[in-house]
C-alpha cells in the first residue's frame, strides 16, 4: 500500500460523511498541499504481472492452516458470506474489483457495489484492480491445488464494496449491508485500506459507525492498520494505526514480516490486535479474514457445542487472539520501541494488553480451532465485590474448569459494586512440569453519536497468596494475560466488571483460555509482563 497521491500534490476530497450527517455532507478540507480530512482512502500499490504461484505454502504453515487442513479438511468457508472492501486503485476512476477468473471464483458468486452505490452482478473489466485481485486470491482464491488456493475457497458469496460506498451506507440511520437480490449480510468483512491523515474528531466519527454496525449486526470487520511512517494520523499522539482499523470492535491486522505500522492507536489503546505474514498489511489482513470465516463455519456446524455463542464475533475474536503464536520478542510494553519510533503510548499506558508490533501474536488458525473445540464452559462461580476491595481467589470447594476452553459470559452489576466471574483451575503436580497460560478477554462497545458507551472489564489471575498477574487497561476493550512457567497448583482466573454509580444491565464478554504443560528440555516462549 502506498499513498494514492504524491506528497507534493494537493488532495481531492472523497466527501465522506461523518456519522449523523447526510450522504452529501463532506469533511472539511485541510487546505492545499495537505491531505483533506479522510480524503485519500488508502493507498494501494499498482501491481503488474501474474500472481505469485507459491504464495500459499510458507504462510499456511506459519498460520496453522496446514495443520487445520489435515485435521478438518471440510472447513473451507462453506455457507459463509464474506465481503471485500477496496479503495479505488485510480483516484480518477473506480478501480476496485478483483479479477474473478484470476481468483478462481465464478462470477456468479460476486456482487459489486461501486463508488456511487450502484449494485452490479457482472464484473466490469474497466473496474478491475490488481490489488483487489491479490487480496481476494489470498482471502478466498480457488484456482485448484493447495498452492493456488486461498484460506476459505468455498465461501457462499462475496460482496465487493468500493470503500466510499460502504462508508456512506454505514452512516445511514438504518444501515444495511445486504445488497439488493441477496438474502444474507456478510459475516466477515476484509478491509485492506485506510483513511489517511485522520484527525481526532474524524477518527471518532469513523469508529462510531463501524463499532455500532459490528455490535448490532454481529459482523466482524478485519482491517489492515497501514504500512508505517508514510501513513499516520494527524492527532495529538500521531499513530500508525489508521481508521477504520482503530475501531474498538474491529480486528486490526499488522504484518509480522513485512512493511507495517505499529501501535498504539492515537489514544493509547492496544492496536494492532493480531499479525500475519505478508509483504504489506493489505495482504496480511485477508489471511485473518479467511481464518475467521473458517471458525464461523465450524461454529455454525456446532463444533464448539453451540450454534449461537460460538458464532458470536466476540468469541471468534477471543479465539483468534488467544490462539496467536507469541514471537520471541513479543512484549506488552511500549518502552522497547522508544529508541526506534518518534511517537509512543502516553506514559500512563506503558504496559498494555498486547504487543505494539504483533498484537496478540502471529495468527494460528489451528490453535484457535482447538480452542473452539474445547467448548464453552460457564464460570465456576460469580460474586459481588463492594467498594474498592481487591479481588481475592474463590476458596470454596468447586470442580475445576477444563484447562482449555472459552465462554460467552453475561454480567449484571449492582450500583457501586463490582461483579466477579471466577474460573477455577487446578494445574496438576506432574514431576518436572510447569505451565504456560494465555487468557484473552474482549467485549463490544457502542456509541451515541461520538460519545463512547463502554463497559469496563478487567482480567486477573489469582491464587491463595493473591495476585499472580493482571490485565486491566482502563481504555481497551481487550485484556490479555500471557505467562510462562506457572507452578502447579490452584488458580482463579477472574473476569471483573468494574461497577459504576448506576446499575449496569446485562452485558456480555468473551473469554478464551489455554493452560499448556511445559516439559523439561522443551523451548518456551517469552514471558508477558503485567506489572
Amino acid at each position: 500500500m502506498v499513498p494514492v497521491f504524491a506528497n507534493s500534490h494537493s488532495r481531492s476530497s472523497l466527501n465522506l460523511p461523518m456519522a449523523g450527517q447526510s450522504g452529501k455532507a463532506a469533511l472539511a478540507s485541510r487546505g492545499v498541499l495537505r491531505r483533506s480530512g479522510m480524503s485519500a482512502l488508502l493507498a494501494l500499490a499498482a501491481m503488474t504481472g501474474t500472481l505469485p504461484v507459491a504464495q500459499g505454502h510458507t504462510p499456511w504453515r506459519r498460520i496453522g492452516l496446514t495443520q487445520l487442513r489435515a485435521a478438518a479438511p471440510e472447513l473451507n468457508g462453506t455457507g459463509i458470506t464474506v465481503a471485500q472492501v477496496e479503495a479505488s486503485l485510480c483516484p480518477h476512476g473506480d478501480k476496485f474489483e478483483p479479477n474473478c477468473a484470476a481468483t478462481g471464483q465464478p462470477s456468479f458468486k460476486f456482487t459489486f457495489i461501486n463508488c456511487s452505490g450502484t449494485v452490479g452482478v457482472k464484473p466490469d473489466i474497466r473496474a478491475q484492480s490488481a490489488h483487489a485481485t491479490r487480496v481476494g486470491w489470498i482471502f478466498y482464491g480457488n484456482r485448484g491445488g493447495n498452492v493456488m488456493t486461498g484460506v476459505c475457497p468455498d465461501v457462499s458469496h462475496i460482496d465487493v464494496w468500493n470503500a466510499q460506498a460502504l462508508y456512506r451506507q454505514l452512516c445511514r440511520a438504518s444501515p444495511s449491508l445486504i445488497p439488493p437480490g441477496q438474502i444474507a449480510a456478510p459475516a466477515v468483512i476484509n478491509q485492506s485500506y485506510v483513511f489517511e491523515d485522520a484527525a481526532t474528531v474524524e477518527i471518532r466519527s469513523v469508529d462510531a459507525v463501524f463499532d455500532n454496525y459490528a455490535a448490532r449486526h454481529n459482523t466482524l470487520f478485519i482491517s489492515a492498520i497501514g504500512n508505517g511512517l508514510a501513513m499516520t494520523t494527524e492527532t495529538g499522539w500521531p499513530s500508525q494505526v489508521n481508521p477504520p482499523a482503530d475501531a474498538y470492535n474491529d480486528l486490526a491486522v499488522a504484518t509480522c514480516n513485512g512493511t507495517t505500522g505499529i501501535g498504539p492507536a492515537c489514544d493509547g489503546r492496544s492496536k494492532p490486535d493480531i499479525s500475519a505474514p505478508g509483504t504489506e498489511t493489505s495482504y496480511a489482513a485477508p489471511l485473518v479474514s479467511g481464518a475467521a470465516a473458517l471458525l464461523l463455519q465450524a461454529g455454525k456446524e456446532g463444533l464448539g457445542g453451540s450454534t449461537t455463542a460460538d458464532t458470536d464475533i466476540r468469541v471468534i475474536k477471543a479465539l483468534l487472539l488467544n490462539g496467536a503464536t507469541k514471537p520471541a520478542d513479543w512484549t506488552n510494553s511500549y518502552t522497547i520501541y522508544k529508541h526506534v519510533y518518534i511517537f509512543n503510548a502516553p506514559n500512563a499506558f506503558t504496559f498494555t494488553p498486547l504487543d505494539p508490533r504483533y498484537g496478540s501474536g502471529v495468527l494460528n488458525v489451528y490453535h484457535a480451532y482447538e480452542g473452539l473445540l474445547a467448548g464453552e464452559h460457564s464460570p465456576t462461580a460469580s460474586t459481588t465485590l463492594n467498594g474498592q476491595s481487591m479481588p481475592t481467589a474463590y476458596t470454596y470447594a468447586a470442580a475445576p474448569q477444563p484447562l482449555k476452553g472459552w465462554n460467552l459470559g453475561a454480567s449484571n452489576t449492582r450500583a457501586g459494586s463490582n461483579r466477579l466471574h471466577h474460573y477455577l483451575f487446578v494445574l496438576p503436580k506432574t514431576a518436572g512440569t510447569s505451565w504456560n497460560l494465555t487468557a484473552t478477554l474482549d467485549w463490544n462497545v457502542t456509541w451515541a453519536g461520538t460519545t463512547l458507551l463502554m463497559d469496563h472489564f478487567y482480567l486477573y489471575l489469582l491464587n491463595a497468596s493473591g495476585e499472580v498477574a493482571w490485565s486491566k487497561s482502563p481504555i481497551d476493550n481487550v485484556q490479555q494475560i500471557h505467562l510462562n512457567k506457572l507452578a502447579p497448583g490452584t488458580y482463579d482466573l477472574v473476569v471483573m466488571e468494574h461497577g459504576s454509580p448506576v446499575p449496569i444491565p446485562r452485558s456480555h464478554y468473551a473469554l478464551s483460555w489455554d493452560f499448556t504443560p511445559v516439559y523439561p528440555g522443551r523451548r518456551t516462549l517469552t514471558d508477558g509482563r503485567h506489572r
